[in-house]
């Protein structure tokens, strides 16, 4: 007996799910690690115009499952966006666009402000605050990480957030009322398996990238107390020979530090990538784990999980399509190839050519 798909879709406080059934021809939920929000679409055959059209800013909530196993929310948010199509062969349609932050309020706005010596839950909760959020969380390891100076110039809450995640190795997101920071490539529990012959529909997987892929990250900051620059640097473990420099320095070495340990959390990600579409399962978060087998000796592995995508049509049912990066446990390497030694850093220490007139030092 196969399995049935279930939905549900609230909209201002009203559930619409009995008069979607027979009009919904479609429906998206997406959620990607680094963005600030996620999104879900709708699309509504309209000919009768039997839904309500919705105002922007309505609050929307979306459930999706199967119904032997129950589901789960997988979207909260707003109406962003509501458009009306239609031409004499296709009908008419209706495409309801949702955000998970609400696109009309301040968290858009430019807030002019700084702050001195101030941990990052300080920073985010001030910030959040003008912008009329309250509920705030953030992971255990990021709380207690400082900036000695940190602005905003005219900076919105959605740009500072992002800004200050890739500085500090984290993810910044933004659901319904809540503020979410996590820490990036975090040992979270959740995983997925994608498997031929019983959930995987399809793959598309490149378990090894060369060119986003470097053996040691740097950053330098300037030490007031010596007059000269400094330096940290750390390796990635990736058999490769380039480095990573840092593009800005930092304030001091905490922030140097802390800025090597997002990059090389950022090599370590992008060190392979794909795809996979496998039956819908709610259970799939970014940031968690997917577990690939039955593919080909190489791929199978473990794969941080970039963004999923819930999709329930009509036609193609109910399926979830994950990008994948980071490969893990096996990915990215074949048992049966000859035994190699990893490329290895020149051993003579390398400085890439500094062309800052004011830099003293090495960097």
């Amino acid at each position: 007996m196969s399995k049935r798909a279930v939905f549900n879709v609230t909209v201002a406080g009203t559930n619409i799910t009995t008069a979607l059934m027979p009009v919904l021809l479609g429906l998206r939920v997406s959620d990607k690690v680094g963005t600030h929000t996620d999104s879900a679409d709708l699309e509504i055959d309209d000919t009768d115009g039997r839904i309500v059209l919705p105002r922007k800013g309505a609050k929307v909530s979306i459930g999706l499952g199967w119904e032997s196993e129950g589901m789960r929310v997988v979207f909260r948010g707003t109406v962003d966006e509501v458009k009306s199509s239609g031409n004499r062969s296709s009908g008419r349609r209706l495409k309801i666009t949702a955000k998970g932050m609400d696109t009309t309020s301040p968290v858009k706005e430019g807030q002019q402000r700084n702050w001195d010596d101030a941990s990052v839950e300080v920073i985010i909760r001030d910030a959040a605050g003008f912008a009329g959020i309250s509920n705030i969380e953030i992971d255990p390891a990021l709380r207690s990480l400082t900036r000695t100076y940190f602005e905003m110039r005219d900076e919105s809450f959605i740009a500072m957030g992002e800004r200050l995640a890739r500085e500090i190795g984290a993810n910044f997101r933004i659901v319904d009322d809540t503020v979410i920071l996590s820490k990036r490539n975090a040992d979270y529990q959740a995983a997925v398996r994608a498997v031929w012959g019983e959930n995987l529909h399809s793959w598309d997987i490149t378990p090894q990238l060369g060119r986003p892929q470097f053996s040691e990250v740097r950053a330098r900051w300037y030490d007031v107390a010596s007059a000269g620059w400094q330096m940290v640097q750390r390796g990635t473990g990736l058999d490769v020979r380039a480095i990573h420099a840092a593009r800005l320095s930092r304030a001091d070495a905490t922030e140097a530090t802390q800025q090597t340990d997002s990059d090389a959390a950022t090599a370590e990600r992008d060190a392979g990538e794909g795809t996979v579409t496998i039956e819908g399962n709610t259970a799939a978060v970014p940031d968690g784990l997917c577990v690939v087998a039955g593919t080909r000796a190489g791929v199978d592995g473990s794969y941080r999980i970039e963004a999923v995508t819930h999709t329930l049509t009509r036609g193609g049912g109910f399926v979830t399509s994950l990008d994948l990066k980071q490969p893990q446990g096996g990915a990215g390497s074949d048992a049966r190839e000859a035994t190699t030694a990893p490329v290895a850093p020149n051993a003579v220490n390398r400085t890439p050519p500094n062309i800052d007139p004011d830099s003293t030092g090495t960097f």
